[in-house]
């Protein structure tokens, strides 16, 4: 064999163990470094939802960040507890992952005793509309609760299923306000929109962002905010419980969770691509103008202030002995 091919099968195997070296040495330096070839984003409410609609937004640009696709699978049902159980029994190595509405989770949280995934970051608060039929007697949320005591068990009110936090505002409203509405459970928002366009449930709750449209052309009337506050983006619509029934608020927004047993080193980087992605200018000025103003915040933040929400929530559903499967 001719000395010079044997000098270059030589260098050019000492320069793949070094590359392999140099690459085992960036590992080890970066314990953050992703694992797996994808990540799968499981959104536990059908495509069209507003989870759906900023998830793939979110996905797009952290798939960039960490330089491997991430890939959509919606898995909706059971209030959104069907996906979020999916995820919390997937291997935690980094392939799964989760982004939901978080006041589900804190409910989750309540009725488990404890968080089965690990908060990973928070995304921003929903803006979310409580909407009337405007072909009904009642034009305003005062309205709407006078009605409702005059006639109990008359208005029919949808959720997007048992246990979700929007089933929880209406449990509220009837314990706080001494209601008898009907609780109509369904698979996601559009299922509860279709009926609610198609005259078969009085009234629904919704985000902004997919509400807009229906109340722009008359289709829907927007009565009241469920938010603890006045929004920035809607300022002449009052709360629930200003106005109608003291107490009433509903706490949720959209985050990112993980299996119990993610790495911190993992956690912490999708944290950090995360906090980033949502203070871009370009998709905090979409965010801010869907009404989800985006609030980065640490993991331990995250988590603690799932934590303190969760109290009243484990407090109404204890004293009303609430099922909430």
């Amino acid at each position: 064999m001719p000395h010079a091919f044997i000098v270059r099968i030589t260098l050019a195997l000492v320069l793949l163990l070094t590359q392999g070296s140099l690459i085992q040495t960036a590992l080890a330096a970066d314990p953050a470094a992703w694992p797996t070839k994808q990540v799968a984003l499981v959104v536990p409410y059908p495509p069209g939802a507003i989870t759906d609609t900023v998830g793939r937004r979110l996905g797009n640009q952290l798939g960039i960040a960490l330089g491997i696709p991430v890939v959509i699978e919606n898995k909706a049902g059971a209030g959104a507890n069907l996906g979020a159980a999916y995820v919390s029994n997937a291997q935690p190595n980094g392939a799964t992952i989760l982004f939901t509405s978080y006041g589900n989770i804190m409910i989750d949280s309540v009725t488990e005793a404890q968080h089965k995934l690990t908060p990973v970051a928070a995304v921003g608060p929903m803006t979310v509309v409580m909407l009337v039929r405007p072909d009904l007697p009642y034009k305003t949320i005062e309205e709407m609760v006078s009605y409702a005591r005059a006639h109990p068990q008359k208005i029919s009110f949808a959720s997007v299923g048992i246990g979700s936090s929007y089933h929880l505002l209406i449990e509220q409203m009837n314990t706080l306000g001494k209601l008898d509405m009907v609780h109509i459970p369904y698979k996601g928002g559009a299922a509860s929109m279709a009926d609610f366009l198609g005259g078969r449930v009085d009234v629904m709750l919704a985000t902004w962002l997919f509400a807009k449209p229906y109340v722009t052309d008359n289709r829907a009337r927007a009565v009241a905010l469920v938010n603890g506050e006045r929004s920035p983006t809607l300022p002449d619509l009052p709360t629930v419980n200003e106005r109608a029934v003291p107490g009433v608020k509903l706490i949720d927004g959209l985050g990112v969770f993980a299996p119990k047993g993610l790495p911190e080193a993992l956690v912490v980087r999708l944290n950090k691509e995360i906090n980033r992605i949502i203070q871009e200018p370009e998709m905090k000025a979409w965010l801010t103008n869907e009404a989800i103003p985006p609030t980065p915040m640490t993991t331990a933040a995250f988590d603690k202030m799932l934590v303190d929400e969760a109290k009243p929530l484990d407090k109404l559903i204890r004293e009303n002995k609430i099922g909430m499967k």
